[in-house]
């Protein structure tokens, strides 16, 4: 417990500093570097060592994450960017199970899928909070805030009335109460950010879209985390990683952010005038 609230304490000041305070192209760098591990941990996570004949993947969720996050302003023509991505990891990793069909150490048809799967969905769930951040620096704290409060949410509600199960198979803890509990968590969570950023930052966006926010942040988020603890189930692994000593690694801190965040984007982009 301690290590956790020592990397917690060290990291989230971090992260808002980045995220508030420094200029777009440092919460790009933060999150390609974040993609490249993210997709690193899953190939690991599925294919164990296999992962090193793609050890080149997590340089293409990084070139994947920037060409879509930055965009027009900064890449001249993101959408052919991210096409070239793609297209280069496509054949980077069938060349590689060609080349390695047969033998001892070869390239398994799930790892390669993993790594397609993480250079491009990973990668482009973090996207999302580049482009959050360019809109305002306000806006990217909205899938953090909606991720967190459902999270609280659950955790209360669950502790305080959960009996029935929810997904027992795929995580034990998680109660019907609790999933309810993050619904009202993750809403009380947006309508405070709304009354803090209307007040501070002179930015509305309407209780109406925040309460939609709340209910978004609540469903994307439990499930993105129940997706993400498919594939732990899966393959036997407690953790994706330890690069947040008591946190796990970066998909297990970042699951939920990783939905919630594309689903904003959306959000906005689409309802917002």
């Amino acid at each position: 417990m301690k290590q956790r609230l020592i990397v917690a304490g060290v990291g989230i000041p971090v992260l808002l500093l980045i995220l508030l305070a420094a200029p777009v192209w440092a919460t790009a760098a933060m999150c390609a570097l974040l993609s490249a591990v993210g997709c690193y941990e899953l190939m690991h996570a599925v294919g164990k060592d296999e992962w090193k004949l793609l050890c080149l993947m997590p340089l293409f969720a990084a070139w994947m994450c920037t060409s879509i996050g930055l965009g027009e302003e900064w890449t001249p023509e993101p959408g052919l960017y991210m096409a070239a991505a793609c297209f280069v990891a496509v054949v980077y990793t069938f060349a590689m199970a060609v080349v390695t069909h047969g033998r001892e150490r070869s390239l398994s048809f799930r790892t390669a899928m993993a790594g397609l799967f993480a250079m491009s969905a990973i990668a482009a769930g973090f996207a999302c909070l580049v482009i959050l951040r360019d809109i305002s620096p306000a806006v990217v704290l909205t899938p953090f805030i909606g991720a967190f409060m459902s999270d609280t949410g659950a955790f209360f509600a669950g502790r305080a009335f959960g009996k029935r199960k929810l997904c027992p198979a795929v995580s034990p803890n998680k109660t019907v109460a609790g999933c309810i509990g993050g619904f009202v968590g993750s809403i009380a969570g947006m309508a405070v950010f709304h009354l803090v950023v209307k007040t501070w930052f002179q930015l509305d966006l309407g209780w109406g879209m925040i309460l939609l926010m709340g209910v978004v942040g609540s469903l994307f988020g439990q499930l993105g985390d129940l997706s993400f603890s498919v594939i732990k189930r899966e393959f036997g692994i407690k953790d994706y990683g330890a690069i947040f000593p008591g946190h796990g690694g970066v998909l297990d801190r970042f699951d939920s952010v990783l939905f919630v965040a594309p689903a904003y984007m959306l959000l906005l982009f689409l309802l917002l005038p």
